[in-house]
């Protein structure tokens, strides 16, 4: 364990959950029919997910596209209602919150989403997209909203006389810090960043990154960090979440994840990720999987994984008909009780 893992560890100790999610489902109905409307199938877009995040902790969440990221954040945010499971914040359970209440703690529960040219109204200008969050949650005066608008475009490093521009007159980066400065604006205590670098450029990605993680030390946040990018995710975060198709499939420290990678799918995963070293990126093993991806509306007893995974073809029969029948739990490995993976072949 790296020193980082330590101090986080140590720090996750002592400090509280400030979010606790457990056996989180979001399904989706799938309907037919024009006259008479009835389900047909249902989309498993997250399909049993648990996780907890403290104070000033940053957990990544990676996994290809399709498998669930963007839509479990949407549920612990109640922006979907879940169809199962809980989500407590503070130990307050969200899933029965509605009305008044539930918007009470919103506040404390922000979210940075991924398109910076979507995002923002273009009809509005930066100073009423940033002031937007404060009138809905209080009545402060002209002079106050003024000056606190001002304040959160400083916060982001953006020039304060630009409060009357609208957002087709900035760049894709200004636009994200534009996103950060609206999150920030009710002080919440955890901010859901829905790969809010992936449509920028690599020079800006890292004024972003370096943004985030300024904030964090400064106001004490916690990240949950949505991307494609185990690298961006790697450097931001103390521990590192995989998710396969709406599941989470292996959890741990940020370098345990990538240096002891246990789970099958997860090592594809990092096998695909570019190394800068020609000679190394020539020499290394790539995991190729083969087979198609399950459709999230099938409704199986197993793995999810069993009818890509290349650990099944070097097990015996039996062992491998055992994936078909039976999902693995998320469980801790032997040697390591926090590092959290879904496999019954896997120590």
């Amino acid at each position: 364990m790296s020193d980082f893992e330590r101090v986080a560890a140590a720090a996750s100790a002592v400090a509280p959950p400030l979010l606790e999610v457990t056996d989180l489902e979001m399904h989706f109905p799938k309907h037919e029919g024009v006259f008479v409307r009835r389900e047909v199938a249902r989309v498993r877009a997250v399909n049993g997910v648990s996780f907890t995040l403290r104070p000033g902790e940053t957990l990544g969440l990676v996994g290809e596209s399709g498998c669930g990221k963007s839509t479990l954040a949407r549920a612990v945010l109640q922006l979907h209602r879940p169809t199962g499971g809980s989500v407590r914040f503070k130990g307050q359970e969200l899933t029965r919150l509605s009305g008044e209440a539930l918007r009470h703690v919103r506040r404390d529960l922000q979210m940075i989403f991924q398109d910076p040219y979507a995002s923002l109204d273009p009809r509005w200008t930066i100073g009423q997209i940033v002031a937007e969050p404060l009138l809905n949650f209080g009545r402060p005066s002209r002079d106050e909203l003024r000056a606190r608008v001002r304040a959160l475009m400083l916060t982001v490093g953006l020039d304060p006389d630009w409060v009357e521009r609208y957002p087709h007159e900035f760049s894709g980066g200004q636009r994200q810090r534009i996103g950060v400065a609206r999150a920030l604006a009710l002080e919440p205590q955890v901010i859901f960043c829905d790969e809010p670098v992936s449509a920028l450029d690599v020079s800006i990605q890292a004024q972003i990154i370096n943004l985030l993680e300024e904030l964090q030390q400064r106001l004490q946040l916690a990240y949950v960090f949505i991307a494609h990018d185990l690298a961006v995710v790697r450097h931001l975060s103390h521990r590192i979440a995989i998710m396969y198709l709406g599941r989470i499939v292996e959890t741990a420290g940020r370098d345990a994840i990538v240096e002891r990678t246990r789970h099958p799918y997860a090592r594809a995963l990092l096998s695909a990720v570019p190394i800068p070293d020609p000679k190394l990126e020539r020499t290394r093993e790539r995991v190729l999987l083969e087979g198609n991806l399950p459709s999230p509306t099938e409704a199986r007893e197993g793995c999810d994984f069993a009818s890509r995974c290349p650990l099944r073809k070097t097990i015996g029969a039996s062992d491998a008909e055992r994936c078909l029948r039976e999902r693995p739990p998320l469980v801790p490995a032997k040697d390591d009780a926090n590092h959290l993976v879904a496999c019954h072949h896997v120590s």
